[in-house]
Protein backbone atom coordinates (compact mmCIF):
# COMPACT_ATOMS: atom_id res chain seq x y z
CA UNK A 1 0.00 0.00 0.00
CA UNK A 2 1.08 3.37 -0.42
CA UNK A 3 2.96 5.05 2.37
CA UNK A 4 0.83 7.52 3.51
CA UNK A 5 0.85 9.00 6.64
CA UNK A 6 -1.91 7.80 9.15
CA UNK A 7 -2.96 10.09 11.97
CA UNK A 8 -1.22 8.14 14.87
CA UNK A 9 2.23 8.12 12.72
CA UNK A 10 3.61 11.12 14.69
CA UNK A 11 2.07 10.40 18.02
CA UNK A 12 3.33 7.10 18.45
CA UNK A 13 6.17 7.49 20.80
CA UNK A 14 3.57 9.65 22.89
CA UNK A 15 1.03 7.37 22.98
CA UNK A 16 3.23 4.15 23.78
CA UNK A 17 4.04 6.42 27.11
CA UNK A 18 0.45 7.39 27.54
CA UNK A 19 -1.16 4.33 27.48
CA UNK A 20 1.89 2.13 28.89
CA UNK A 21 1.50 -1.39 29.98
CA UNK A 22 -1.97 -0.84 31.51
CA UNK A 23 -3.91 -4.33 31.25
CA UNK A 24 -6.61 -3.64 27.89
CA UNK A 25 -10.27 -3.06 28.33
CA UNK A 26 -11.21 -6.05 26.53
CA UNK A 27 -9.34 -7.99 28.62
CA UNK A 28 -10.55 -6.82 32.24
CA UNK A 29 -13.85 -7.99 31.55
CA UNK A 30 -13.14 -11.99 31.94
CA UNK A 31 -16.27 -12.90 30.02
CA UNK A 32 -15.83 -11.10 27.16
CA UNK A 33 -13.23 -13.43 25.79
CA UNK A 34 -13.69 -17.20 24.83
CA UNK A 35 -11.20 -19.64 25.98
CA UNK A 36 -7.70 -18.50 23.28
CA UNK A 37 -5.40 -21.07 23.80
CA UNK A 38 -4.83 -22.68 20.18
CA UNK A 39 -7.46 -19.69 18.74
CA UNK A 40 -6.19 -17.55 15.25
CA UNK A 41 -7.34 -14.40 16.20
CA UNK A 42 -7.09 -11.26 14.27
CA UNK A 43 -6.50 -7.72 16.44
CA UNK A 44 -8.03 -5.10 14.38
CA UNK A 45 -6.17 -1.80 14.18
CA UNK A 46 -3.84 -3.56 16.99
CA UNK A 47 -1.27 -0.03 17.13
CA UNK A 48 1.53 -0.53 19.40
CA UNK A 49 0.19 -4.21 19.91
CA UNK A 50 -0.86 -3.79 23.60
CA UNK A 51 -3.98 -6.17 22.69
CA UNK A 52 -2.00 -8.65 20.40
CA UNK A 53 0.56 -9.40 23.20
CA UNK A 54 -1.94 -9.85 25.16
CA UNK A 55 -3.71 -12.66 23.44
CA UNK A 56 -0.32 -14.61 22.24
CA UNK A 57 0.23 -14.56 26.17
CA UNK A 58 -3.27 -16.35 26.63
CA UNK A 59 -2.21 -18.52 23.82
CA UNK A 60 -3.41 -17.29 20.77
CA UNK A 61 -2.08 -17.40 17.53
CA UNK A 62 -1.89 -13.89 16.34
CA UNK A 63 -2.06 -11.46 13.65
CA UNK A 64 -2.25 -7.66 14.15
CA UNK A 65 -3.07 -5.28 11.50
CA UNK A 66 -2.92 -1.80 11.92
CA UNK A 67 -2.69 1.31 9.01
CA UNK A 68 0.60 3.00 11.19
CA UNK A 69 3.46 2.01 10.28
CA UNK A 70 5.10 4.17 13.15
CA UNK A 71 2.33 1.89 15.58
CA UNK A 72 3.54 -1.52 14.05
CA UNK A 73 7.17 -0.39 14.59
CA UNK A 74 6.76 0.05 18.27
CA UNK A 75 4.61 -3.07 18.69
CA UNK A 76 7.51 -5.56 16.71
CA UNK A 77 9.97 -3.55 19.15
CA UNK A 78 8.35 -5.35 21.71
CA UNK A 79 10.12 -8.52 20.72
CA UNK A 80 7.06 -10.79 20.80
CA UNK A 81 8.05 -13.06 17.92
CA UNK A 82 4.87 -15.34 17.78
CA UNK A 83 2.57 -12.41 16.67
CA UNK A 84 2.35 -11.75 12.57
CA UNK A 85 1.50 -8.08 12.01
CA UNK A 86 0.80 -6.63 8.48
CA UNK A 87 0.78 -2.52 8.02
CA UNK A 88 -2.93 -2.12 5.74
CA UNK A 89 -5.79 -0.43 5.75
CA UNK A 90 -8.45 -2.50 7.65
CA UNK A 91 -11.78 -1.07 5.77
CA UNK A 92 -10.32 -1.93 2.25
CA UNK A 93 -10.73 -5.79 1.32
CA UNK A 94 -8.15 -7.50 3.02
CA UNK A 95 -5.40 -8.47 0.54
CA UNK A 96 -3.10 -9.70 2.95
CA UNK A 97 -5.34 -12.08 4.16
CA UNK A 98 -4.18 -15.74 3.22
CA UNK A 99 -8.14 -17.42 3.52
CA UNK A 100 -8.12 -18.85 6.54
CA UNK A 101 -10.37 -17.99 8.72
CA UNK A 102 -10.13 -16.17 12.17
CA UNK A 103 -12.09 -17.95 15.27
CA UNK A 104 -11.75 -14.35 16.96
CA UNK A 105 -11.77 -10.91 16.23
CA UNK A 106 -10.52 -8.06 18.49
CA UNK A 107 -10.47 -4.02 18.68
CA UNK A 108 -9.56 -2.17 21.36
CA UNK A 109 -10.11 0.61 21.92
CA UNK A 110 -10.04 1.72 17.85
CA UNK A 111 -13.43 2.13 15.96
CA UNK A 112 -13.24 5.77 16.81
CA UNK A 113 -10.13 6.21 15.32
CA UNK A 114 -11.74 4.30 11.86
CA UNK A 115 -14.27 7.06 9.68
CA UNK A 116 -15.21 3.58 7.69
CA UNK A 117 -16.75 1.54 9.87
CA UNK A 118 -18.87 -0.24 7.13
CA UNK A 119 -15.52 -1.24 5.80
CA UNK A 120 -14.04 -2.16 8.96
CA UNK A 121 -16.89 -4.16 10.50
CA UNK A 122 -16.97 -5.86 6.56
CA UNK A 123 -13.27 -6.59 6.96
CA UNK A 124 -14.15 -8.51 10.39
CA UNK A 125 -17.32 -10.27 9.04
CA UNK A 126 -14.95 -11.63 5.81
CA UNK A 127 -12.02 -13.51 8.12
CA UNK A 128 -14.31 -14.45 10.77
CA UNK A 129 -15.20 -18.59 10.31
CA UNK A 130 -18.89 -18.83 10.65
CA UNK A 131 -19.69 -18.45 14.45
CA UNK A 132 -16.86 -16.81 15.05
CA UNK A 133 -16.30 -14.15 17.71
CA UNK A 134 -15.69 -10.12 17.90
CA UNK A 135 -14.61 -8.39 21.23
CA UNK A 136 -14.21 -4.72 20.85
CA UNK A 137 -13.98 -1.60 23.22
CA UNK A 138 -14.90 2.12 22.16
CA UNK A 139 -15.18 5.10 24.46
CA UNK A 140 -18.87 5.21 25.35
CA UNK A 141 -21.31 7.12 22.51
CA UNK A 142 -23.99 8.10 24.81
CA UNK A 143 -22.12 9.73 27.77
CA UNK A 144 -19.98 12.97 27.49
CA UNK A 145 -17.01 11.66 29.14
CA UNK A 146 -14.99 12.67 32.41
CA UNK A 147 -12.29 15.09 33.69
CA UNK A 148 -9.70 13.00 31.73
CA UNK A 149 -12.23 14.98 28.14
CA UNK A 150 -13.37 10.44 27.27
CA UNK A 151 -16.65 12.52 25.34
CA UNK A 152 -17.44 10.76 22.28
CA UNK A 153 -18.90 13.54 20.85
CA UNK A 154 -17.42 17.16 19.96
CA UNK A 155 -17.43 19.46 22.90
CA UNK A 156 -19.47 22.55 21.14
CA UNK A 157 -22.26 19.97 19.76
CA UNK A 158 -24.08 17.13 20.72
CA UNK A 159 -24.73 13.13 20.85
CA UNK A 160 -26.67 13.56 17.21
CA UNK A 161 -23.47 15.12 15.86
CA UNK A 162 -21.76 12.18 13.91
CA UNK A 163 -18.59 12.45 12.15
CA UNK A 164 -14.72 12.85 12.82
CA UNK A 165 -13.82 15.90 15.02
CA UNK A 166 -10.78 17.51 16.63
CA UNK A 167 -11.24 19.75 19.13
CA UNK A 168 -8.28 22.31 20.81
CA UNK A 169 -10.32 22.69 23.88
CA UNK A 170 -9.86 18.81 24.85
CA UNK A 171 -7.96 17.49 27.44
CA UNK A 172 -4.17 18.02 26.74
CA UNK A 173 -3.14 15.16 27.85
CA UNK A 174 -5.20 12.85 26.29
CA UNK A 175 -5.35 11.22 22.54
CA UNK A 176 -8.30 13.22 21.19
CA UNK A 177 -6.72 16.57 20.86
CA UNK A 178 -4.30 15.02 19.16
CA UNK A 179 -5.87 12.56 16.42
CA UNK A 180 -9.51 13.47 17.00
CA UNK A 181 -12.60 10.96 16.95
CA UNK A 182 -15.08 9.83 15.12
CA UNK A 183 -18.74 9.87 17.12
CA UNK A 184 -21.47 7.41 15.94
CA UNK A 185 -24.63 7.07 17.62
CA UNK A 186 -25.10 4.27 19.76
CA UNK A 187 -27.90 2.78 17.00
CA UNK A 188 -25.60 3.78 14.17
CA UNK A 189 -23.12 1.10 15.70
CA UNK A 190 -25.78 -1.67 16.01
CA UNK A 191 -27.39 -1.19 13.03
CA UNK A 192 -23.76 -1.32 11.29
CA UNK A 193 -22.97 -4.71 13.50
CA UNK A 194 -26.35 -6.54 12.56
CA UNK A 195 -25.76 -5.08 8.86
CA UNK A 196 -22.36 -6.90 8.87
CA UNK A 197 -23.68 -9.90 10.11
CA UNK A 198 -22.52 -9.59 13.52
CA UNK A 199 -24.85 -10.29 15.92
CA UNK A 200 -24.44 -8.98 19.65
CA UNK A 201 -24.21 -11.70 22.28
CA UNK A 202 -23.26 -9.76 25.43
CA UNK A 203 -22.26 -5.91 26.48
CA UNK A 204 -20.33 -4.45 29.26
CA UNK A 205 -19.95 -1.08 31.00
CA UNK A 206 -16.87 -1.20 33.00
CA UNK A 207 -17.58 0.53 36.97
CA UNK A 208 -18.24 4.07 36.53
CA UNK A 209 -20.25 7.46 37.99
CA UNK A 210 -20.82 7.86 34.45
CA UNK A 211 -19.90 4.85 31.94
CA UNK A 212 -17.00 6.05 29.87
CA UNK A 213 -16.58 2.68 27.87
CA UNK A 214 -18.84 -0.09 26.15
CA UNK A 215 -17.69 -3.41 25.19
CA UNK A 216 -19.16 -6.13 23.10
CA UNK A 217 -18.68 -9.40 22.00
CA UNK A 218 -20.72 -10.53 18.51
CA UNK A 219 -20.82 -13.49 16.83
CA UNK A 220 -20.41 -14.15 12.75
CA UNK A 221 -23.77 -15.55 10.91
Amino acid sequence: MAQTLARYDQFAHWYENWIGGTTPLIASCPDLLPPLPGARVLDLACGQGRMSRYLASSGAQVTGVDISAAMLGKARAAGQENITYVRADVTKAPAWWDGRPFDGCTCELALMDIDDLTGALATVAAVLRPGGWFAASIVHPCFPGNEKGLSSWPPDEGYDHEGWWISPDHNRDGARIRVGATHRKLSTLLNALLAAGLATECLAEPPATVPTFLLWRCRRS
